[in-house]
């Protein structure tokens, strides 16, 4: 795509819409087709299940599809969930490559600035439209995703726990997209070329990311069940992070696998098991907090490439 000359006539936000038009009809291209197959699953995908057992929210295989439409539904919310968390690097390697990356590389950027156009509006722009297209977009599919848990909330491809689903079921869907963004323009504002800029973003996202997985199970306070040596682990439903024996003196040690050894369990002091994490109940308490992260990350990623764009563009000053 060749870059546009701004002018008042045309103004700065047309001028984006016209640079990145093919970005933008595949874009609403995605979403119309993603919320074409959810519509599916909430009618005739749902209707042709045939589920077998009663549906439990929280309970994993509390229920099963055997009806003719129960691969199709498979497919189609792996789909869903699996191209929905591909957004979030499809931003960021747009962003760092083409929409900012590209234009300071060739100097186009430059251009535009010399007519009027401070770089810090440019920026903005260049930022501001992509984010409300993404955050329209995501919002829109994730609310089709709750709708299709709400049909069968039992079945293992809607628990967020059981299908590793949790980023692209609830706000956090939203927020990660904004993420990728926020990456590639640090990126591009870094090297002023568009390869390294994409590679730059790429890895910074999925650096945060992987981090953000990891902070997840911290994120809200897990509940703990414990059980006697005769019970044995209870049942826990929902994301499980810890499980282990529990000596006389309350302590959390590994379990020494003495299953019904009396005199392995009397040498180790075992006097009962525990197991613990997060109930389906933690889904939305979870959810609101790492968006929370993930906006403050955002931030803090936005601040940095306006930072560095007034540091090296002396009329962004």
């Amino acid at each position: 795509m060749s870059a546009l000359t701004f002018s008042p006539r045309t103004g700065l936000t047309w001028t984006v819409l016209r640079l990145h038009r093919a970005a933008l009809w595949l874009w609403v291209a995605y979403v119309a087709l993603c919320a074409g197959v959810q519509l599916w699953l909430i009618g005739p995908g749902t209707s042709g299940l045939g589920i077998v057992g009663r549906c439990v929210a929280g309970v994993a295989n509390s229920c099963v599809a055997q009806g003719p439409t129960a691969g199709a539904y498979g497919f189609a919310t792996l789909s869903v969930d699996v191209t929905l968390a591909a957004v979030p690097l499809a931003a960021a390697l747009y962003t760092g490559a083409l929409v900012l990356g590209r234009e300071l590389e060739r100097g186009t950027a430059q251009l535009t600035w010399a007519q009027s156009v401070t770089p810090v509006r440019w920026l903005t722009a260049k930022l501001a439209l992509p984010a409300l297209l993404l955050t329209l977009g995501t919002g829109l599919l994730v609310a089709l995703r709750q709708a299709v848990v709400a049909r069968a909330p039992g079945l293992t491809d809607n628990q967020w726990y059981a299908a590793g689903s949790f980023d692209t079921l609830g706000s956090v869907a939203v927020a990660l997209p904004l993420l990728g963004l926020a990456c590639g323009a640090l990126g591009a504002l870094l090297h002023r070329r568009a390869l390294p800029a994409a590679a730059t973003s790429g890895v910074l996202l999925l650096v945060l990311s992987t981090l953000l997985g990891q902070l997840r199970p911290h994120l809200w306070s897990t509940r703990t069940v414990t059980g006697s040596v005769e019970q044995g682990y209870r049942f826990f439903a929902g994301e499980l992070t810890g499980e282990g024996a529990i000596t006389g003196s309350g302590a959390r040690i590994d379990d020494p696998m003495c299953v019904d050894d009396r005199g392995c369990l009397t040498e180790h002091n075992i006097t009962g098991f525990y197991r613990e994490g997060h109930p389906p109940a933690h889904f939305w308490p979870m959810q609101l907090v790492e968006t929370g992260v993930v906006l403050a990350l955002v931030s803090a990623l936005a601040y940095a490439a306006f930072w560095l764009l007034r540091r090296r563009v002396p009329s962004a000053r």
